[in-house]
């Protein structure tokens, strides 16, 4: 791909609404020029590939630094960011989890390996797929989508082979985690959204839900709902539809009860210049 054809996003504009992109039917392939991304997470499997320059990943509190060719896999709910020096050229897949189906019905217990540091072997048989999705992805039929997902898992597999997968639902309540973070993704605006109320809802303690987010999203749950609105609030400021509106609706609109608790969760996650 020429320069020239290559996208370039910078961290303002890679700011999207979560809930509006990570949705089970997601299988979409793009390439562009990344200034990094900040911290997030979401319930769709990611590969991220590193086609020229230099990207520190940062998955669940691992890092490693990808170069040309090297890539990785972000399983569901890991929380994951990337920095870069200068704009790298990347390339991302972002599966929806209908796609991953085929994969956790063969590896029950598995989850697709971390690190793809092979170059070589990546740009012979990983990346053809990439390209082949990015160019067509949208014209594919379900089932071309499904057998597309199985080949570039079976290609991760052969090299790579498989992590430990980690379980997402409770064994009591038999509520997927997934359900718990689809609630939150639909009711972040609502500003008595806390522990209790999600408890309330689901059936657990207080304690066991706390425990439950701590374990498998690797973060405080009053951070994990403040991370959530300050993306909203930013998704919302750059919205054309919201001109003119002042940033302190938006952050009353998103659910925070103050603007220092919003800039609070801006600085911690946002490193880019102030809105």
């Amino acid at each position: 791909m020429k320069n020239a054809e290559i996208k370039r996003d910078k961290k303002e504009g890679q700011i999207q609404d979560e809930r509006q992109r990570d949705y089970g039917s997601r299988f979409k392939a793009e390439r562009y020029l990344t200034d990094g991304f900040c911290m997030h997470f979401h319930r769709n499997t990611e590969l991220y590939c590193v086609n020229k320059g230099q990207v520190s990943v940062l998955i669940n509190g691992e890092n490693k630094i990808l170069s040309d060719g090297q890539a990785c896999v972000i399983n569901r709910l890991e929380s994951h960011s990337y920095e870069v020096d200068v704009p790298a050229d990347i390339t991302y897949f972002h599966i929806g989890v209908q796609y991953m189906d085929i994969f956790y019905r063969i590896h029950p217990q598995g989850e697709p390996a971390r690190w793809l540091t092979d170059a070589a072997y990546n740009r012979e048989r990983l990346f053809p797929y990439l390209k082949e999705v990015r160019e067509r992805g949208d014209k594919m039929s379900e089932l071309e989508r499904i057998s597309k997902t199985a080949a570039v898992f079976a290609v991760i597999e052969e090299r790579y082979g498989f992590g430990e997968r980690k379980h997402i639902e409770h064994p009591r309540s038999g509520y997927n985690i997934i359900d718990v973070v689809q609630y939150i993704y639909d009711h972040y605006a609502d500003r008595d959204l806390g522990l209790q109320k999600i408890a309330d809802v689901f059936g657990y303690s207080p304690k066991t839900l706390s425990s439950l987010i701590t374990q498998y999203i690797d973060v405080d749950l009053r951070v994990f709902i403040n991370d959530i609105r300050v993306q909203k609030v930013i998704y919302m400021y750059h919205d054309p539809a919201n001109h003119g509106v002042p940033l302190t609706e938006l952050i009353e609109r998103c659910g925070f009860i103050s603007k220092m608790t919003f800039y609070r969760a801006y600085n911690r996650n946002f490193k880019f210049k102030s809105l």
